[in-house]
């Protein structure tokens, strides 16, 4: 998903792009206008993640839950879009969550987004961007366990892990090869940058991540004789 380019300067700008998008939302009526607003106001609780300001991110990316209350995806682009853009306000909001220290009230929010996508895992099962962020909402709901399930947690993780990767298909991808270190991953992670394919560059990174987390609750105990 991308942002707008023309950034605001202070708080009182990012509220003021907010007071606006609410103010559209008494035109839902027109055809397109709901998929069209829930996109702008994702766009926007990223935009407010990033530089700071949390509750207005949140507030932007509930709206999209308003927006889009919709129950199962079908096979058609625009229901692969929309869901796609559902789960990824159901994981930023975990996100937040998270980040505050509040990974009770993040875990449903990841469990729901792991729920979108594995549903349009079903309808879609070529569409690898999907599974890439499929990998990692199970990444982050491993993280909102982690301290306290640890056998949970290692779950998410393996199976973020087993959607992130294909070893049957090393290389395809730069995520396909745990090592990253052939001439064709360096190509493809090169090509997503160039073209803006911001998944092809977060998935070696989910893979680290789950990697580190894995690593993080499955640490091997130290025999008790040990300093």
């Amino acid at each position: 998903m991308t942002t707008n380019n023309s950034q605001p300067a202070s708080e009182a700008e990012w509220q003021s792009r907010n007071t606006q998008l609410e103010q559209q939302m008494r035109l839902l009526w027109w055809p397109g206008r709901r998929l069209k607003l829930a996109t702008e106001s994702f766009a926007l609780g990223q935009d407010c993640r990033h530089h700071g300001y949390k509750t207005l991110a949140a507030v932007c990316f509930r709206r999209v839950q308003t927006l889009l209350p919709l129950q199962h995806p079908n096979a058609s682009k625009t229901s692969f879009e929309t869901f796609a853009l559902l789960a990824a306000s159901h994981n930023y909001l975990g996100l937040l969550s998270l980040d505050a220290g509040s990974p009770d009230e993040a875990r449903p929010e990841f469990e729901r987004a792991v729920e979108i996508r594995t549903e349009l895992r079903s309808l879609f099962s070529k569409e690898r961007e999907n599974e890439v962020y499929l990998g990692g909402a199970l990444c982050n709901l491993g993280h909102s366990v982690a301290d306290s399930d640890t056998l949970r947690a290692a779950a998410y993780y393996e199976q973020s892990l087993l959607v992130l990767r294909h070893p049957t298909q090393t290389c395809e991808c730069s995520y396909w090869d745990e090592a990253r270190q052939s001439w064709w991953c360096e190509q493809l992670e090169a090509l997503g940058d160039a073209l803006g394919l911001q998944w092809v560059a977060l998935a070696p990174a989910f893979v680290d991540n789950a990697m580190r987390g894995l690593a993080s609750v499955t640490k091997p105990s130290k025999p008790l004789n040990d300093p």
